[in-house]
């Protein structure tokens, strides 16, 4: 049990469980569950093993949103259904530090973009013309980068930091899916919050109770 200047005492376990509520509390959700540290060591492998079959022409694949997710304190896995919105504008295609591709979500902007004749475009992945024509011409291959993005919905719990959400490989994504059960095709989607415990930053930083809210100090 932690004791903070509060003096109202709070458990990692009680954060944990504030956070698994905070994302059953998004549109979407279908079930979220606390991977074990063993499913955390399975998952690190799963992730390393898809890497290195996942090459293609884009180039070589780096998660870079599930290696800091699976860095961090704790981590939740959550399912989606279709009413879920998924985090937009996460991956890109960089060469040589200079972005040359990445996925976009906008339709309007997608069709923007294939009809100036600069771009390529593979499903929602618009990749610069010349750019990517040039990469033939290098030694080294792009990487194809996915990042996290914010859980705001899990940030401003109290003693909560760097809280992430990150998409993870097809093989991560049985793996969850089987720990929880998950046959239906309606459930169409897995991703991973990772969080850090720690002293609470922002005097605006609440962690809720069933019957009531508390203001917590640093």
């Amino acid at each position: 049990m932690n004791i903070f200047d509060s003096g109202i005492q709070f458990s990692k376990q009680d954060v944990v469980e504030k956070a698994i509520s905070a994302i059953y509390n998004k549109k979407g959700i279908e079930k979220a569950l606390l991977i074990t540290e063993y499913d955390r060591k399975e998952i690190i492998g799963l992730e390393e093993k898809d890497e290195q079959n996942s090459s293609c022409c884009f180039g070589i694949k780096n998660n870079v949103g599930m290696k800091q997710a699976l860095g961090s304190d704790f981590l939740i896995s959550f399912i989606t259904n279709r009413d879920y919105e998924w985090p937009e504008n996460n991956l890109k295609i960089v060469h040589r530090g200079e972005v040359i591709g990445e996925d976009i979500t906008d339709a309007a902007e997608i069709e923007r973009l294939k009809k100036s004749g600069k771009y390529r475009v593979f499903g929602n992945i618009v990749i610069d013309r010349k750019k990517f024509k040039d990469i033939k011409y290098s030694f080294r291959a792009p990487e194809i980068v996915i990042d996290a993005k914010p859980c705001p919905e899990v940030e401003k719990l109290a003693f909560v930091s760097e809280a992430m959400i990150a998409s993870p490989s097809k093989l991560t994504d049985e793996y969850i899916k089987s720990k929880l059960g998950i046959k239906s095709k309606d459930h169409i989607g897995s991703f991973l919050v990772g969080f850090n415990f720690g002293t609470c930053q922002n005097s605006l930083c609440s962690l809720e109770s069933n019957t009531s809210s508390h203001m917590i100090q640093s």
